[in-house]
């Protein structure tokens, strides 16, 4: 199953032939009933009943194993149910298998999104609004872009243009790469920090000229980040900016974070940058990355 928190699956193991097994002896191998749903040698799916009991009152554990193992199970009392959970419960891990699970349902869904794509536009709550457009990304419904983008980039509150700029991410769409690039120069760091973590999760961002402005951002976590993607993509146009941080920034961690990017693009000038900055450093980390990027090829 193409879950990330895999870890809950040695749980659902432990479960499930004491709770889901049926009365008649497990069969051979793993058999797919569209009723019962799908099968792991040995295991029964999940009953609708144990399924809307579980997710009423199950703990966090128990949900993510039996959603699991019900993942084709058509239990149409399920989805307003899990449908809340996106915007009622605090654990994140809770909000991401039910979104997982609801995208999966052929019936059902579409409603779930709507709703989701309202609460973001107009929810008074910056939390639910963080919440729902934290489901749409999990939903990885390109028509959620629109909304997505528009709460990256004119949302009041910091943290739901975070959850937006991390849903854009999650989402991948081509259509996303704008409100990234935009959200680069937002007034709150944790923002912009968020746009900078989403470059290497995309598979279409090429905006390489609002990447080497970010190199000069007041924030040091922000220039850390961005040092550390310039060089992972090579950006040759970086190299000049680069040797600025690594000559005068008052941050020993992005001076590092310099150098490195340095090595990696390599060539004459990058190499020149490391022997000039190599004369003037005086913190001795910052030095082994020097030595350490003059030696990358």
């Amino acid at each position: 199953m193409k879950m990330r928190a895999l870890g809950f699956i040695a749980a659902a193991w432990l479960i499930a032939p004491s709770v889901w097994a049926d009365d008649a002896p497990p069969p051979a191998t793993a058999v797919y009933d569209r009723e019962r749903g799908e099968l792991s040698p040995g295991t029964g799916a999940p009953k609708r009943e144990l399924m809307v009991n579980v997710i009423k009152s199950g703990s966090p554990t128990r949900l993510y194993a039996t959603l699991e193992y019900g993942e084709r199970v058509e239990c149409y009392e399920c989805i307003p149910l899990l449908a809340d959970k996106l915007l009622s419960s605090d654990n994140s891990q809770v909000r991401e298998i039910s979104a997982w699970w609801l995208r999966r349902r052929s019936f059902g869904f579409g409603p779930v999104m709507v709703k989701m794509r309202k609460v973001a536009a107009q929810s008074a709550d910056p939390v639910q609004r963080a919440r729902a457009v934290q489901a749409l990304g999990e939903f990885l419904d390109p028509h959620a872009q629109p909304t997505l983008a528009d709460a990256a980039t004119k949302d009041a509150d910091a943290s739901v243009r975070v959850a937006a700029v991390r849903a854009l991410g999650r989402l991948n769409a081509l259509s996303g790469r704008a409100a990234l690039s935009a959200a680069f120069t937002d007034t709150d760091a944790q923002v912009r920090k968020a746009a900078l973590d989403q470059v290497l999760k995309v598979n279409f961002f090429d905006d390489r000229v609002a990447l080497l402005g970010t190199l000069a951002d007041d924030d040091d976590s922000v220039r850390r980040t961005a040092a550390q993607l310039v060089g992972q993509l090579r950006v040759v146009d970086a190299v000049e900016p680069l040797l600025g941080l690594l000559i005068t920034d008052s941050s020993a961690q992005v001076r590092q974070a310099a150098a490195i990017a340095l090595g990696r693009i390599g060539g004459s000038d990058a190499a020149a940058a490391l022997a000039d900055a190599k004369k003037v450093e005086h913190d001795d980390q910052v030095l082994d990355a020097i030595q350490i990027a003059a030696r990358m090829k």
